[in-house]
């Protein structure tokens, strides 16, 4: 390698003019790369309809794989207990957001309105999913804890799904949402724009954290009838957290190892 190396600088330097052209077409394209994702990078910010998006951040973790990891990534899964110590820290976030499918690997789970079936894509996430996020809700209401805490049986539609499926009928709130034959009343429709926050997903409906074992995390069977939130082993949850004001992003959380 070494001697190769060498090779190529001596020929690099009896050929100047080409030197000068390669040289040149490197600088154009990683200039235009990093221009092309700031740009994009500060587009999906701008677009996602959230109340101050660039203080919002996806939380990572560092070193060993978990066990039990369930979100295809090792470095986002989080198991409920780190969820909820982490909430009840707020020195570093203000919000702490979980969120997970009720289906797995992007695919679409089974719901029911009125008698006949169909798919829709959902996720179950935390209280303050929509708060947190700053996310405004069209009709009806968001989600509180409260809801998170007792497992309500309530759902918040996307303005897409709502424009598709009902036809904008303002009608639809205290309609049943049957979802894997779980009956869920419809409390709110969110803003127009918002399906998720996940890059390619379109979200039809949220639930909050759900302790049923009909609807477990990622679809996955309840083993031994324990859920997510029984089995402490189980990374599966995704997080977000809203910068608390003074934050940087490349600050490590208290305590952490990134």
């Amino acid at each position: 390698m070494l001697r190769d190396l060498l090779w190529a600088c001596r020929w690099l330097r009896q050929n100047p003019l080409f030197t000068i052209g390669v040289t040149a077409i490197l600088a154009l394209g990683i200039g235009a790369n990093t221009a092309v994702f700031s740009v994009m990078n500060a587009v999906l910010l701008r677009s996602l309809p959230v109340a101050d998006p660039e203080r919002v951040v996806y939380l990572n973790t560092s070193g060993a794989p978990h066990h039990g990891n369930n979100t295809g990534d090792w470095t986002t899964s989080f198991s409920y207990p780190v969820y909820d110590t982490l909430r009840q820290q707020h020195n570093a976030l203000t919000n702490v957001i979980a969120y997970v499918p009720v289906s797995a690997g992007g695919s679409k789970v089974a719901v029911r309105i009125g008698p006949e079936p169909e798919e829709a894509e959902g996720d179950m996430v935390s209280g303050n999913f929509f708060s947190g996020l700053g996310v405004r809700i069209a009709r009806g209401r968001g989600f509180t804890a409260q809801d998170e805490a007792q497992h309500a049986p309530v759902a918040v539609i996307s303005y897409n799904y709502w424009t598709q499926r009902f036809s904008r009928n303002p009608d639809v709130l205290g309609k049943t949402l049957y979802v894997k034959s779980i009956p869920l009343t419809i409390v709110g429709i969110a803003v127009e724009g918002f399906e998720g926050v996940e890059a390619g997903d379109s979200t039809d409906f949220w639930l909050p954290l759900q302790s049923r074992p009909e609807l477990n995390a990622w679809s996955s069977p309840a083993a031994d009838g324990k859920t997510y939130l029984q089995r402490p082993n189980w990374w599966c949850l995704r997080m977000l957290g809203r910068l608390a004001p003074g934050r940087r992003l490349l600050q490590p959380l208290p305590g952490s190892q990134g």
